[in-house]
């Protein structure tokens, strides 16, 4: 939005992180009005309870929505990934080496996507490396593994084939 005092309060009450603060204020002036604590004040509280109440309803419908489709977009996206016959051999290699790790290349594209979907991880950090030349630049080399989800796709996959 903009940077005016009501366009930044907008942007923290609709944002969904601030659920439990939106859920705070609107107990917090529910519970104001409902015992009396502050009686000339009684039409705002009502107000206020009520716009956050509404405004707390709508960010548990925006979040539950969020969610569904992040976990159907993360799906498909790890269907896509395990259809590709890079990431099968890669997953495979992983499953048939039995928990052992093996070498892959950090900034392969394949590689990247395969652990940031979390169906490979990393068995222990890369350390700092100097490199001499120029040809080393861009191939280091981590040990990686396959993950539980990564052995469940993969079995699913093989089943299929």
């Amino acid at each position: 939005m903009n940077n005016s005092f009501w366009g930044k309060l907008l942007d923290i009450l609709t944002d969904g992180k601030h659920l439990f603060f939106v859920f705070a204020v609107a107990l917090s002036s529910f519970t104001i009005y409902y015992f009396g604590l502050l009686p000339q004040y009684n039409r705002y509280l009502v107000a206020c309870s009520v716009a956050c109440s509404l405004l707390l309803l709508v960010q548990i419908v925006i979040s539950v929505f969020y969610w569904i489709v992040s976990i159907i977009l993360r799906n498909k996206n790890v269907e896509d990934l395990v259809n590709d016959p890079y990431c099968l051999e890669v997953l495979y290699d992983l499953y048939k080496n039995n928990g052992n790790p093996l070498d892959l290349d950090n900034l392969n594209g394949k590689v990247i996507s395969l652990l940031n979907l979390e169906l490979i991880y990393k068995v222990q950090p890369m350390p700092l490396q100097l490199h001499n030349r120029f040809d080393e630049i861009g191939h280091e080399y981590s040990p990686y593994n396959i993950s539980p989800l990564g052995v469940k796709y993969l079995r699913r996959k093989l089943n299929n084939q």
